[in-house]
C-alpha cells in the first residue's frame, strides 16, 4: 500500500470528520452575515500586518498588542465568529495530534515551539507552553 494512497484516504477522513464540518458550517454562516464578515476581516487583518511585522524581524509595540487584544475580544462576543474560533481551534487539535503520531512513528522530534514537546502529557497542555502574543483563532486571549 502506497503513502501517497493513505494519505488521501486520511484527507477523505478529514474532510468526512465532524470537525471538518463544523468549520464548514461556521464559514457559512459568517458569509451569510455582512457583519460578522467585516468583523472578522479587520480582525484578520489585524492579526496579519503584525505577523508580517513580527516576520520581518521589527518589534510589535504594546500599544498594537493591545489593539489587536481588544480586537479580537470585542469581534469573539459575536456568536457566528466565537463558533468559528472554536471550529478553527477544534480542527487545528486534531491536526495537531495527527502531525504527533506521524512524527512519533518516523522518528521526527518534535520542537517544543510547536507546542508539542515530547513531556507534554496532554494536546491540551501545549498552549501553556508557548505564550504567542499574537492571536490565533479559536484560542483565548
Amino acid at each position: 500500500m502506497s503513502v501517497q494512497r493513505k494519505a488521501h484516504e486520511l484527507a477523505n477522513a478529514l474532510a468526512a470528520s465532524p470537525e471538518y464540518a463544523r468549520l464548514q458550517a461556521a464559514q457559512e454562516e459568517i458569509e451569510e452575515r455582512q457583519a460578522a464578515k467585516i468583523m472578522l476581516q479587520d480582525a484578520r487583518k489585524k492579526e496579519m500586518l503584525l505577523r508580517e511585522k513580527h516576520a520581518s524581524g521589527e518589534d510589535i509595540s504594546e500599544s498594537e498588542l493591545a489593539d489587536l487584544q481588544k480586537t479580537v475580544e470585542l469581534v469573539s462576543f459575536n456568536p457566528y465568529i466565537r463558533e468559528l474560533m472554536e471550529a478553527e481551534y477544534a480542527l487545528s487539535e486534531m491536526l495537531m495530534e495527527i502531525w504527533a503520531v506521524i512524527t512519533e512513528a518516523v522518528g521526527i522530534e518534535q520542537s517544543d515551539e510547536a507546542g508539542l514537546g515530547s513531556d507534554e502529557s496532554s494536546p491540551e497542555s501545549a498552549p501553556e507552553k508557548t505564550k504567542s502574543r499574537l492571536w490565533v483563532p479559536g484560542r483565548d486571549t
